[in-house]
């Protein structure tokens, strides 16, 4: 029986007995995509745009270059940042060398580039092999690639999914969203060599008994790690910086969203899950304002998922935010 007949086979089933929800995990090839492009696919399948990921900023694209162009450069030659001023960001190209002699290291700066912000221009000051690859690498990011495409599926199954697997790579999906589901995977489908797997679940013996114990304990044990998190916080007595406390209140408000679409689903109830995150919550706004009578807000400035201008480091390698992904050609498991 092959997968399509498998398919079938729990679609018939789940007909029969009642949807409890689709099982879903993907696999990302090469992926590159015009923004316009992208969103015109959105709208082709039905699929809004608040799933979709930001358009790239060329200042992030300059920095996902570089960071691409540091994972080829020989094993005595580093990049690293310069400066940044409002107007442009210059990185260089340093070739370390080790001092026997004197027990030391020297470094000389080999080659140099510029980004100007305001005229969105790379600049190569000092010519190397290595530095004639950035304006080519700059043109590639200012798409829509892969690392977008990735955090465009994580974000959704981390706001709307629960993980099967321990370490991720398969989610269970709820019935209420299965068209968001539907047309997720056609735009994946149709974005690059992307494979997408779904399988529904039907509400068939123990199915939704065990679907909603394993909903239970997997958000328990994400309260769980933010609240030792904090503590941690406490326990160090350092100051902690607003936009990492406000950050958490964005966590809150996306497991409390969750925590209700699995209890609905599931049909189990998540009284005391959310109560435990009303009191996690008003301990961060004590720090941040000191009111514990201010009910949850909006905040606006919560870093995108995979904006390179949230966190730029000279280390080499993508910056990934969550400690566990799902697989795909890229980043694995």
């Amino acid at each position: 029986m092959n997968f399509s007949q498998l398919q079938s086979s729990y679609r018939a089933a789940a007909d029969q007995s009642g949807l409890l929800g689709t099982l879903f995990w993907w696999d990302l090839g090469a992926n590159r995509v015009t923004y316009p492009a992208l969103v015109q696919s959105a709208k082709a399948f039905s699929l809004d745009e608040e799933f979709l990921p930001a358009a790239v900023k060329p200042a992030s694209a300059f920095r996902r270059a570089w960071r691409a162009l540091s994972r080829r450069a020989d094993s005595d030659l580093l990049l690293r940042q310069i400066a940044e001023t409002p107007e442009q960001i210059v990185v260089a190209v340093v070739r370390e060398r080790a001092d026997v002699t004197n027990l030391d290291l020297r470094y000389e700066v080999v080659a140099r580039v510029s980004y100007s912000k305001l005229h969105q221009v790379v600049t190569i000051l000092e010519r190397t092999p290595l530095t004639e690859e950035i304006q080519q690498l700059f043109e590639h990011f200012s798409a829509i690639t892969t690392e977008d495409v990735r955090a465009m599926v994580i974000g959704f199954v981390r706001k709307s999914g629960l993980s099967i697997r321990h370490a991720g790579g398969v989610y269970f999906i709820p019935p209420a969203l299965t068209p968001t589901l539907d047309a997720l995977s056609a735009v994946l489908k149709a974005t690059g060599k992307n494979t997408v797997w779904t399988i529904p679940v039907a509400n068939l013996g123990d199915a939704g008994a065990t679907l909603a114990q394993l909903a239970k304990d997997t958000l328990d044990a994400e309260v769980a790690a933010v609240e030792a998190e904090l503590a941690g916080f406490d326990a160090r007595d350092i100051e902690v910086r607003s936009s990492t406390l406000e950050r958490r209140l964005v966590r809150f408000d996306e497991l409390r969203a969750r925590a209700s679409l699995m209890a609905s689903a599931l049909s189990f109830r998540a009284d005391s899950l959310l109560e435990k995150l009303t009191d996690l919550e008003l301990g961060v706004r004590r720090k941040l304002t000191g009111d514990t009578n201010t009910l949850p807000a909006v905040l606006d400035d919560a870093d995108e998922p995979g904006d390179a201008d949230a966190d730029f480091h000279n280390a080499p390698g993508p910056a990934e935010e969550l400690r566990t992904s799902p697989f795909d050609a890229e980043a694995g498991f």
